[in-house]
């Protein structure tokens, strides 16, 4: 299996040209193959998110023990790319059939309930510094 990492003389045996020179996929048996920032930057999304997409069994990937990582096919990150397009975020919840999880719906219920609280506690702040300033000056302030 024949890898084209473009490593220069002296470099370690894990230092990916991504590490050295910039982002950039690796061709692999003639597929590109990328790791998990490069994905992340191609997808749009933190490092992190790919990598939990990776640990969830959601985006498959290949171990090259030449270079000690896994990295992803281009073909795989397009799947996935197809597959959560309109899924998440605003896109999903502008659709009209939309339906929250029950974990979705139960946070967005604790937070308007907290919304509420917040916004009943500013006005008793408010009522309480007008009946303070009221009786301080002998005044009412609207």
């Amino acid at each position: 299996m024949p890898v084209t990492t473009g490593r220069l003389a002296g470099e370690r045996r894990h230092a990916l040209p991504s590490m050295v020179e910039g982002l950039m996929p690796l061709t692999i048996d003639g597929t590109l193959y990328y790791t998990t920032t490069e994905a992340a930057r191609e997808l749009g999304v933190q490092p992190g998110a790919v990598r939990d997409a990776v640990a969830r069994g959601v985006i498959a990937v290949r171990h090259v023990e030449e270079i000690d990582r896994n990295l992803i096919a281009l073909q795989e990150l397009e799947r996935y790319r197809t597959e959560r397009a309109g899924q998440q975020g605003w896109a999903a919840r502008k659709d009209p059939t939309y339906q929250p999880t029950d974990s979705r719906a139960a946070y967005f219920r604790a937070y308007r309930r907290r919304r509420r609280q917040e916004a009943a506690e500013q006005e008793q702040v408010r009522e309480q510094t007008q009946t303070h300033t009221t009786t301080e000056t002998g005044e009412e302030h609207q």
